[in-house]
């Protein structure tokens, strides 16, 4: 991989490429929450259809019986096109859904970033300490600022990074002029660590010795952070990424680095 200056990717539109996205795979919950929905709204358009055009023959028939009659009958029939209309739900469960919407935008600000990276997704990589025997990362980036793992939370709210305790204060109002909701957010910190390590150990394995270096992404769009940058794992909103991956130090990486971690995806498919 070529290396480039590291200055602010502020002006998005003096980029001409974008980064190499041959690993990215696509997201199963997703892809079936969608053809879930439309084949749902299919249905829901086809009993319309029917439906529509028959109430309105018996209301109109209504009509002339009598005035009274014929209203009676356009209100329960407009009842039941409004029950018709209702949109069906969904099979995925919500939090993986959002858990899902939350990678997925981080994945198009990843996009961005120049061709001298390379990013993938949903990458399992094997650890013999886990039970199941693998760990599964969001993302991995390599490029000429270093090989990174990225922990994305789709957790909206005011987040108090506390880098020693357990749990985050989390902040959330209700509505405007609320009061402020307290919650606690999870430390992801050492989830992270464990990623960092898992990784390492498995590049050892392939005769490769580099520490990647690691971030948080808060990703969903009405969250804030304070303290995320005094944190040992520094933690960002989405619209710091792009900035602090291109503008960190440049890192010497071990020949072969990107061929081997792409590796750790059996198959490429095309990403969304």
């Amino acid at each position: 991989m070529g290396r480039r200056g590291h200055g602010s990717l502020t002006g998005r539109a003096k980029i001409s490429a974008m980064a190499d996205c041959t690993y990215v795979s696509q997201y199963p919950a997703l892809l079936r929450h969608r053809e879930e929905m439309g084949a749902a709204a299919r249905k829901r358009r086809h009993r319309l259809m029917v439906a529509v055009p028959v109430l309105a023959a018996v209301a109109l028939g209504a009509f002339t019986l009598s005035a009274p009659f014929g209203l009676f009958v356009t209100a329960v029939g407009a009842g039941v096109v409004f029950f018709l209309a209702l949109p069906s739900g969904s099979s995925v469960d919500a939090g993986a859904l959002a858990g899902v919407e939350g990678e997925l935008a981080v994945l198009e600000t990843l996009k961005q970033l120049p061709d001298d990276y390379m990013v993938l997704n949903r990458v399992k990589v094997p650890d013999s300490y886990l039970p199941n025997g693998w760990r599964e990362l969001d993302f991995i980036v390599v490029g000429p600022t270093g090989l990174w793992i990225i922990e994305v939370k789709n957790t909206p709210g005011y987040v108090y990074v506390r880098p020693d305790q357990r749990h985050w204060p989390l902040a959330r109002r209700a509505g405007c002029g609320s009061r402020p909701n307290w919650n606690a957010l999870e430390n992801p910190i050492p989830q992270v660590r464990a990623q960092t390590d898992a990784l390492q150990r498995w590049l050892l394995q392939h005769s490769l010795s580099i520490e990647p270096r690691s971030l948080i992404c808060m990703s969903h769009p009405e969250v804030a952070v304070e303290d995320g940058m005094h944190s040992p794992v520094p933690v960002l909103v989405r619209a710091q990424l792009l900035d602090h991956l291109h503008s960190a130090p440049t890192a010497r990486l071990p020949g072969g680095l990107a061929q081997t971690v792409g590796r750790l995806r059996r198959g490429r498919v095309s990403s969304l």
